[in-house]
C-alpha cells in the first residue's frame, strides 16, 4: 500500500519515507480506534511528519493524534506505477526552497530523494544461520561497513540495512517443561526474564534486531510487562494468546503492532510453525516470518472508507510542539571493551531465587569471556545451538511488582504487573566482576544503566539478559 499525504507532497511506503526540514513527529496509532471507518488495525505502527508542506507518514510506533492525512486504498495498486511518476512530479514542485535539509529518520534520506530508495530491506543473508558457529564466524570475518554496529549488541554487522529493522520481540513460556525446547535465545541481542502468574512462574521475551533467528521458541501468551517492553525498543510484540485483560489492552490500547498466532495465523502455517501437540512447546517462529506478517497487513489494510476525505484531530501537544524535531530511532545501549573506572567487585557466579522451582544462576567462563546459565539446578541449551545458553552481560533489575485484577487462566491465577517504567537499582555483572547503580526507563526509550554521578554504565559488546526481580529479593553473587 503507497500512503500519500493530501498535497502529493510526499511518497511512503510500509518501510520508508521522505523527510523535509522543520517536520515533527506526531504518532497517531490511537485515532485508528477513534475513526470507526478507518479499518487500518491499532496495531498497525504509523507516525506523521508535519512540516511546511506535507503531513508525512512513517512506520513507528507511539500513540497521539494527527492532522490532514489522506490514503491511497490497496484496491488500486495496480496503477500505482503511474502515481508514483506523478507523485515524483508534484514532489518537485510542491516541496519549496526551505525544504531541502532532511530530518533525521529511521531510514535517513536526502531531501527530494526519488521514491525508488524507499524500497524494502532485503533479506538478510543466509550465512548469518541460526547457530553459534555460524554467527561467531561471520562476526569474526565479515567486513563491517563503517558505524554499522548493532544497537542492543555493539557489534559489527556487515549488512547495515539491519540497522534499519524493527525490533521482533517474541513471547517465550519458560515453565519446567518447556525449557528442554528453546529455540534462538542465543542469536536474540537482549532476552527479559520476569515473574508472571501470582508470582509462580517466569516467561522470557528475546528482543531480535542484528540476527534473523530461524528458529525461536515455544512461543506463548503475551503478559503485562511485553506492553512495557515493546514501547522502549519500539518494536514487533509476537506471542500466542493471552488473558481477556492483556488482550484488551494489545488490541486497543496500544500503539505497537501486535502479532497474535491465535488469531493471525490459527493453523500455525505462515508466520508460526507448529513442531507437536504439546501446547506447551510445539509453538515456534522466526524473525522472517514476524516480519512477512508485517508486510502482509501493510498490502491488505482497507483505508478506502477514507477517501478523499482528510483525518483532521486537533492536538494541543502538536501545536506545542512544531519547531521540536524528534528522531525516530530509540538510543543505543552504551558499549565498551574496558568499563569505566568506578567501583567494582568480583562476581563469577549470580543466584537469583525467583519463586518455586525457578531459581538461575550466572557462572561466569574466563575462556568465553561470558556467562552460562543454569535454571533449577540444571544446564540450560538452546537447542537451536545445541549450546549451553550464555550472555557477555547480565543485567538484573529491581522493580515493583503488584498483582492485579487481571486473570490469566482457568484456575483463577492473577497478572503480575511490573512497574518498568521510571527508576530503581539495578546490578550489571561483566567480565567476572558486578558494577551498582539505578536504571531509568520510559517508553520512549530503552532503559538506561547508570552508576556514581550519573556515569552511564557500558556493556560489553554481546548478548546482555536482563532478570527483573522483586525490590525485596536477595540475590547473591561472589
Amino acid at each position: 500500500m503507497i500512503i500519500v499525504d493530501r498535497c502529493a507532497c510526499s511518497i511512503l511506503s510500509a518501510t520508508g519515507s521522505i523527510a523535509f526540514r522543520n517536520s515533527i513527529i506526531l504518532p497517531i496509532p490511537t485515532i485508528l480506534n477513534r475513526r470507526k471507518p478507518l479499518k487500518l488495525r491499532s496495531f498497525f505502527p504509523l507516525e506523521i511528519r508535519r512540516g511546511p508542506h506535507l503531513c508525512e507518514i512513517a512506520t513507528a510506533g507511539r500513540r497521539d493524534a494527527c492532522h490532514c492525512l489522506a490514503f491511497l486504498p490497496a484496491r488500486v495498486r495496480p496503477r500505482v506505477g503511474a502515481l508514483i511518476l506523478l507523485l515524483v512530479v508534484a514532489l518537485t514542485g510542491c516541496a519549496g526552497p526551505g525544504a531541502s535539509t532532511p530530518t533525521p529518520t529511521k531510514t535517513p534520506e536526502a531531501a527530494g530523494a526519488q521514491p525508488e530508495a524507499e524500497t524494502a530491506t532485503p533479506p538478510p543473508s543466509s550465512a548469518q544461520g541460526n547457530t553459534n558457529t555460524a554467527v561467531e564466524t561471520e562476526q569474526a570475518t565479515a567486513t563491517p561497513v563503517p558505524g554499522s554496529v548493532a544497537r542492543y549488541t555493539g557489534l559489527p554487522l556487515a549488512d547495515p540495512s539491519l540497522l534499519q529493522e524493527t525490533p521482533v520481540l517474541v513471547c517465550i513460556n519458560n515453565d519446567i517443561t518447556s525449557r528442554s525446547s528453546h529455540y534462538g535465545l542465543n542469536e536474540a541481542d537482549v532476552t527479559y526474564e520476569f515473574i508472571v502468574d501470582g508470582f509462580h512462574l517466569t516467561r522470557l521475551t528475546s528482543l531480535y534486531q542484528s540476527i534473523p533467528a530461524r528458529e525461536i521458541g515455544p512461543v506463548r501468551s503475551a503478559r503485562w510487562p511485553n506492553i512495557h517492553t515493546t514501547y522502549m525498543f519500539d518494536g514487533i510484540l509476537a506471542c500466542s494468546g493471552g488473558s481477556d485483560g492483556i488482550r484488551y489492552l494489545l488490541k486497543n490500547e496500544v500503539g505497537f503492532p501486535y502479532l497474535d498466532a491465535d488469531s493471525e495465523d490459527p493453523e500455525s502455517v505462515t508466520y508460526f510453525f507448529s513442531v507437536g501437540g504439546n501446547y506447551r512447546t510445539r509453538l515456534r517462529t522466526s524473525v522472517d516470518r514476524v516480519r512477512r506478517w508485517m508486510i502482509d497487513m501493510a498490502k491488505t489494510c482497507d483505508v478506502s472508507p477514507l477517501l478523499p476525505y482528510c483525518l483532521e484531530i486537533f492536538n494541543p501537544w502538536l501545536e506545542s510542539q512544531k519547531n521540536s524535531p524528534r528522531p525516530l530511532e530509540r538510543a543505543s545501549f552504551p558499549f565498551s571493551e574496558t568499563p569505566k573506572e568506578f567501583w567494582a567487585s568480583e562476581a563469577t557466579t549470580i543466584r537469583i531465587p525467583y519463586p518455586e522451582n525457578n531459581g538461575v544462576e550466572w557462572r561466569y567462563d574466563p575462556a568465553s569471556g561470558r556467562y552460562l546459565r543454569f535454571q533449577s539446578g540444571a544446564v540450560h541449551m538452546d537447542q537451536a545451538t545445541g549450546r549451553q545458553i550464555s550472555s557477555d552481560n547480565v543485567i538484573v533489575v529491581f522493580a515493583e511488582h503488584e498483582l492485579t485484577n487481571i486473570v490469566e487462566d482457568s484456575l483463577g491465577t492473577r497478572s503480575v504487573k511490573i512497574h518498568l517504567y521510571g527508576f530503581g537499582d539495578l546490578r550489571v555483572f561483566r567480565n567476572g566482576k558486578v558494577y551498582e547503580g539505578t536504571w531509568r526507563a520510559n517508553d520512549q526509550s530503552p532503559p538506561r544503566w547508570l552508576g556514581p554521578g550519573e556515569q552511564p554504565i557500558t556493556l560489553k559488546p554481546g548478548r546482555t539478559w536482563i532478570q527483573v526481580v522483586r525490590t525485596s529479593d536477595r540475590i547473591s553473587y561472589q
